[in-house]
C-alpha cells in the first residue's frame, strides 16, 4: 500500500502516511470523488464536469476545474516542486488518479467482497468470513456522504447494495459455522431496514429454525409473503419458498454442519411444560378492507351449524366468497365463543405440509416429526374454532388433520372451506353458491354498488339506468361475488355501461386483480383454473364435455354427449364434479347446471373438432327424446312429458341451431316436428313457426314422411297465429306428398283443412271437406292414432254448429268428448268442452256454457296450455255477458289482453269471427268508463285469477 490511501465509504478522506489531510471544499470533495470512480484510467474532461457540476456548469468551468485540480495537487503532494505530480496527472483527454486499487476503500471492499464468495463457492467458510468482515469493517458510514453531486448518489446506491449482499454473505456464513443463535437479532435489525432483501429473510427463517423455534421461522415467511403481495403484487422467489417447505416439513438437511443450539426464550415467556409443545398467543383473524354485504341467510345457517357438529365445511364454486362468508361467521359468534384462527391453505403445495402448516400458524413448536400430534397435545383441553380455507387442492390432507385432530380435542371446532367436501362422518355440508343476482336490491346488486363506490362516487347516488345496467351485469356474472367485485374494480377505467357491454368476454374484462390475493383469486380466469388444475383427464374431459349444455340437463343428456369420452363412465364422474363445485345439483329436480361463467371456461377450451363432436351427439340426443316423447303429447302423459320438454328447452334450441348451421336440416325437421304440438300448447308460436320455417327451407329435398311432419306443425301454429295462407299452403303440400301412412300426419292434415273451413265460416262450393273428413276418418281408423278420431268427430262438431244444428253439434261433441275420455287425449276433451260451449252460448244456454268453460280452463290451465286456456277465457267473455253478466265479461276480457301479451299469443288471432263478436257485444252492453273499469281490474289478473273467476261465474267452489 503507499504511502497515500482514499476513502469514501464514508465522507471523502484521503489519508497520507496514515493521517487525515485537511478537509476540502464542498467542490474539491466533489472532484476527487469523480476522479477516484475510476481509480488508474483517465476521465475525460467533459466527463468529469458532468459528473461535478451535474449537467449545469458554470460559464468559466475550465478555469474553475485547472483551479480545483491544482489545489488538489498541492494537498495530495506538498513537496513537489517544477510540475512534477504523480499522483493526479494529466493524460489526454483529461485527468487520471495515478492510485493502486487497494489504496481505495470502496475498491478495496470490493475485491473483498469477491474474495469472500469465492471462498465460500470452494467450501471455506471460516475464511470467508474473516474477509466480508475485513470488508464491511471499511464502512464508516454511508458512501460519499459529504458529496450531493448526482454521480455520488448513484455510485453510493451501488456501493450500499454490495455492503447489503455483504451483510447478507455474512449471516449466511454464519449458518454455515453454526451461529444461528448469535445472529438472530443482527438479522432481524437489517431485515426490518431492508423488508424485500429475500436473502436476509430467508437467513432469518433458517436461524430461527435452527434454534428450534419454527413457528417463528414460518411467520417471518409470511411476513415477507404479504409484504411482497401488498408492495410488488408477487410471490417470493423460488429459494425462499423451497426453504419455506422444508421448515414445515422439518428437512433433516435443514440441519447444517454447525451444533444446533436453542435460543434463550424472551424473559417474558414461561418456560414450555414438559409435557406439551409450546404454543404462542395465537393470531387475530384478519380484518377486511371492505364490508361485508348480505348474505344474511348463510350466515344464520352457517351460525346455527357451527353451534352443532364440530366440523363444518363450506363447499362451493371458486370466487363464490367462501372464505369471507367463513370469516364473517367467525366473528359473529356470541361473546365468550372461543378463539378463532385462520389456517390459510393456499399457499401449500404439498400436502405433506398440511399439518406443519396449521402447526406454524397455531404456534406450536415442533421438536420432532409428528406435527399433528403437537398440534393434538397443544390443543387437547383448548377451546378454539380452526379456520381451515381453500382445502380443496390438498382435500385429502386436510380430511387427515381433521379426522386425528378432532377426536383428541374435544373443545376444537373446524371451519373448512373447499370446492367439495372432505368426505367425514359427521361434516356438516353448507353450501356456499353465488349471491342471488338480477332482482331489485339483490345481495349481488348490493356487493356490486358497494365496491363501486369506492372508485366511482357518482354511483352513491345511481339512476335507474344504471341501476338496470349494474342488475343485468351482475345477473349475467352469475352473481358470483369476486367477479362482481371484479367488475366494479374496472369502474376505475371504464364507464358503467362499457362494463356491462363486454360482460359476454368476462374472462377478458375481470383480468385485473388485487396484488394481495392469492394469485388463483387475482383473476377470474385464474380463479376457475384453480379448480380445472385439480381435476384427472376424465374428469376434465366430462367438465369440457358438459360445457355444451346450456340450461340444466339431466344425466341422460350428460351420458349421451360425455358418455363416448370416457368409456360410458360420465355419471360417475359427473357426481365428482358436482362434489368439486364444478357443476350444481338441484335436488328438488334432480338436473344439474353449470354457471355461466364456469361454462364459458370451458366452452374456451374445446377445439372445433371436438366441440363439433359434443354437439352433433346433443343433436342426435334431442332427435331421440323429442320423437319419443312426440306421441305421448296427446296422451294422459301430457303433462310429464311437457314439462320433460321444458327443462330439456335450451338444450333443444342448441340442438336446433347447431343441426341447421352444420348442414343437418333433417334432423332440426325431426325436432322441430315432434316438438311442434308442445310449442302449439305451451303458446310458443312464434319460436316455433321461426325453426319449422328455417329447416323447411333448408331441405326441400328432405323425404316426404320427414318432411310432412313439420308441414303439419306449421299449419298448426299458423292456425293460432291466424295465417289462413299458411294452412292453406302447408296441408295442400302435405296432401300433395304425403302417403297414407300410419303417422296420422296425412288425416289430420285433411281435418285441420275443414276445421279452418269450418272455424272461420268459409263456402265450400265444390264439397271439399267432407271428402277431406272422410278420407281422415279412413286413415284415422290404423292402429296407434287412434287420437285423431276424437279430432275428427270434434271437427264434425264445428261443421254442425256452423251449420245451425244444435242437435247435431251436440251429438258429434258428446261422442267426441267420450273418445277423448278414453283415450286420455285432454286438448282435444279441452276443445270439445270449448267448441260445445260457443254452442250453448249461441243456444242462449249461458250458464251450461260457463260450466263447460271452468272445465276447459280449469284442465289447461292445470297441464300448462297456455293457447287453450287463453281461448277459453275470450269465450268465457261471451258467455258471462250472454248471461248478463257484462261487468265480468268485462274483467276477462281485461285479463285475456293483459296475459296474451305476456305469451305472446292473441286467441282473437286464432278465432277471429267468435272471438270478435264476444268482444263487441261486451264492449256494447257497458259504458265507456265501466268497459275502461272493468278492463282494469282484469288486467291486474293472472291467468290463475282469470281461471278462478270463470269458476265462480259457473258456480263452481274455487
Amino acid at each position: 500500500m503507499s504511502a497515500t490511501s482514499f476513502r469514501v465509504l464514508g465522507p471523502v478522506e484521503v489519508r497520507r502516511d496514515g493521517s487525515l489531510l485537511a478537509p476540502q471544499s464542498p467542490k474539491h470533495r466533489a472532484v476527487l470523488a469523480a476522479l477516484l470512480l475510476d481509480p488508474g484510467r483517465t476521465v475525460p474532461v467533459d466527463l468529469l464536469v458532468d459528473r461535478v457540476w451535474s449537467g449545469n456548469p458554470p460559464a468559466a468551468v475550465s478555469a474553475t476545474l485547472q483551479s480545483i485540480v491544482s489545489r488538489l495537487r498541492r494537498e495530495l503532494e506538498p513537496d513537489v516542486t517544477g510540475g512534477r505530480w504523480t499522483v493526479l496527472v494529466t493524460r489526454e483527454p483529461g485527468y487520471r488518479l495515478e492510485v493502486a486499487p487497494e489504496d481505495v476503500d470502496a475498491v478495496r471492499f470490493v475485491q473483498l467482497l469477491r474474495t469472500a464468495r469465492d471462498l465460500a463457492a470452494r467450501d471455506e467458510p471460516a475464511a470467508a468470513r474473516e474477509a466480508v468482515t475485513e470488508g464491511l469493517a471499511l464502512w464508516r458510514g454511508p458512501a460519499y456522504a459529504d458529496v450531493s453531486a448526482t454521480f455520488a448518489a448513484e455510485e453510493s446506491e451501488r456501493l450500499e447494495q454490495l455492503r447489503l449482499a455483504a451483510r447478507e454473505l455474512a449471516a449466511e456464513l454464519d449458518l454455515r459455522l453454526g451461529r444461528h443463535a448469535e445472529i438472530v437479532d443482527d438479522v432481524r435489525e437489517l431485515l426490518r431496514a431492508e423488508p424485500l432483501r429475500e436473502g436476509l429473510r430467508g437467513s432469518l427463517m433458517l436461524a430461527l429454525y435452527r434454534c428450534g423455534r419454527q413457528a417463528e421461522a414460518l411467520e417471518v415467511y409470511e411476513e415477507g409473503r404479504r409484504l411482497l403481495a401488498d408492495s410488488l403484487g408477487v410471490d417470493p422467489g423460488r429459494p425462499l419458498q423451497s426453504l419455506y417447505a422444508q421448515i414445515l416439513r422439518q428437512d433433516p438437511a435443514l440441519a447444517g454442519s454447525g451444533t444446533v443450539r436453542p435460543a434463550p426464550a424472551p424473559a417474558a415467556e414461561a418456560a414450555p411444560a414438559p409435557e406439551r409443545p409450546a404454543a404462542r398467543p395465537l393470531p387475530p383473524l384478519p380484518v377486511p378492507l371492505t364490508a361485508f354485504v348480505g348474505r344474511e341467510r348463510e350466515l344464520a345457517q352457517l351460525g346455527a351449524a357451527l353451534a352443532g357438529p364440530r366440523l363444518v365445511t363450506l363447499v362451493g364454486p371458486g370466487g363464490s366468497g367462501k372464505t369471507r362468508l367463513a370469516l364473517e361467521a367467525a366473528r359473529r359468534r356470541p361473546a365468550g365463543a372461543p378463539p378463532a384462527v385462520l389456517v390459510e391453505l393456499a399457499g401449500v403445495t404439498d400436502p405433506d405440509l398440511v399439518a406443519a402448516q396449521v402447526a406454524g400458524v397455531l404456534g406450536v413448536t415442533l421438536a420432532g416429526g409428528d406435527p399433528l400430534g403437537a398440534v393434538a397435545t397443544a390443543l387437547q383441553d383448548r377451546p378454539l374454532l380452526l379456520v381451515l380455507d381453500n382445502c380443496e387442492h390438498v382435500v385429502e390432507a386436510a380430511a387427515t388433520a381433521c379426522a386425528e385432530l378432532l377426536p383428541r380435542c374435544p373443545e376444537l371446532r373446524v371451519l373448512a372451506t373447499s370446492r367439495e367436501p372432505l368426505g367425514l362422518p359427521g361434516e356438516a355440508v353448507l353450501p356456499c353458491g353465488p349471491m342471488p343476482a338480477g332482482a331489485p336490491g339483490s345481495d349481488a346488486e348490493q356487493l356490486f354498488l358497494d365496491r363501486a363506490r369506492l372508485v366511482a362516487p357518482h354511483l352513491a347516488d345511481p339512476s335507474e339506468d344504471d341501476l338496470r345496467q349494474v342488475r343485468d351485469l351482475v345477473a349475467a356474472l352469475d352473481g358470483l361475488p369476486l367477479a362482481v367485485e371484479l367488475a366494479a374494480a374496472c369502474l376505475t377505467t371504464l364507464p358503467l355501461a362499457e362494463v356491462a357491454g363486454r360482460v359476454d368476454d368476462r374472462f377478458a374484462l375481470l383480468s385485473g386483480g388485487w396484488r394481495t390475493a392469492v394469485p388463483h383469486q387475482r383473476t377470474l380466469a385464474a380463479t376457475v383454473q384453480w379448480s380445472v388444475d385439480l381435476l384427472s383427464p376424465p374428469e376434465l374431459a366430462v367438465y369440457r364435455a358438459v360445457a355444451v349444455l346450456p340450461g340444466t340437463f339431466g344425466p341422460d343428456l350428460v351420458e349421451a354427449v360425455a358418455g363416448p369420452e370416457v368409456d360410458g363412465g360420465a355419471l360417475e364422474l359427473l357426481r365428482v364434479l358436482v362434489a368439486k363445485s364444478l357443476v350444481e345439483l338441484d335436488h328438488g329436480t334432480g338436473r344439474y347446471r353449470m354457471l355461466e361463467t364456469l361454462r364459458q371456461y370451458a366452452e374456451q377450451g374445446l377445439d372445433d373438432a371436438f366441440g363439433r363432436r359434443l354437439r352433433d351427439r346433443l343433436t342426435r340426443f334431442a332427435v331421440d327424446l323429442t320423437e319419443r316423447l312426440e306421441p305421448t303429447l296427446r296422451r294422459p302423459e301430457w303433462t310429464a312429458s311437457a314439462r320433460r320438454l321444458d327443462a330439456e328447452q335450451p338444450a333443444l334450441r342448441a340442438a336446433l341451431g347447431h343441426a341447421l348451421a352444420t348442414g343437418q336440416g333433417e334432423a332440426a325437421l325431426r325436432i322441430g316436428s315432434a316438438l311442434s304440438w308442445w310449442w302449439y300448447r305451451r303458446g310458443h308460436v312464434a319460436e316455433g313457426r321461426r325453426w319449422l320455417a328455417a329447416a323447411l327451407d333448408a331441405t326441400p329435398g328432405a323425404p316426404a314422411s320427414v318432411r310432412s311432419g313439420a308441414l303439419l306443425g306449421d299449419a298448426l301454429l299458423a292456425y293460432l297465429s291466424g295465417d289462413v295462407a299458411s294452412i292453406w299452403a302447408r296441408t295442400n303440400e302435405i296432401v300433395d306428398v304425403a302417403d297414407d301412412g300410419s303417422d296420422g300426419v296425412l288425416a289430420l292434415a285433411l281435418v285441420l283443412r275443414g276445421f279452418v273451413r269450418a272455424l272461420l265460416g268459409q263456402a265450400d262450393p265444390d264439397g271439399q271437406t267432407p271428402k277431406d273428413i272422410a278420407r281422415g276418418l279412413e286413415l284415422a281408423q290404423a292402429p296407434g292414432i287412434e287420437w285423431v278420431q276424437a279430432e275428427i268427430a270434434m271437427t264434425l262438431g264445428q261443421f254442425s254448429r256452423v251449420a245451425g244444428d244444435v242437435p247435431g253439434a251436440l251429438e258429434h261433441l258428446g261422442r267426441a268428448e267420450q273418445l277423448a275420455l278414453g283415450l286420455g287425449h285432454s286438448w282435444a276433451h279441452s276443445s270439445v268442452l270449448w267448441i260445445r260451449a260457443k254452442v250453448l252460448t249461441d243456444a242462449g244456454r249461458a250458464d251450461e256454457a260457463l260450466a263447460d268453460l271452468w272445465r276447459m280452463v280449469d284442465l289447461t290451465h292445470r297441464e300448462g296450455d297456455a293457447t287453450g286456456t287463453l281461448a277459453g277465457l275470450l269465450a268465457a267473455v261471451g258467455a258471462a255477458t250472454a248471461s248478463g253478466d257484462a261487468w265480468a265479461g268485462g274483467v276477462l276480457l281485461g285479463a285475456v289482453q293483459a296475459n296474451a301479451r305476456l305469451v305472446g299469443y292473441d286467441p282473437l288471432r286464432m278465432d277471429p269471427m267468435d272471438g270478435q263478436r264476444y268482444v263487441a257485444a261486451t264492449q256494447a252492453a257497458l259504458p265507456a268508463d265501466d268497459l275502461v273499469a272493468a278492463q282494469a281490474e282484469g288486467a291486474a289478473l293472472d291467468a290463475g285469477g282469470a281461471v278462478a273467476l270463470v269458476g265462480r261465474l259457473a258456480g263452481a267452489t274455487v
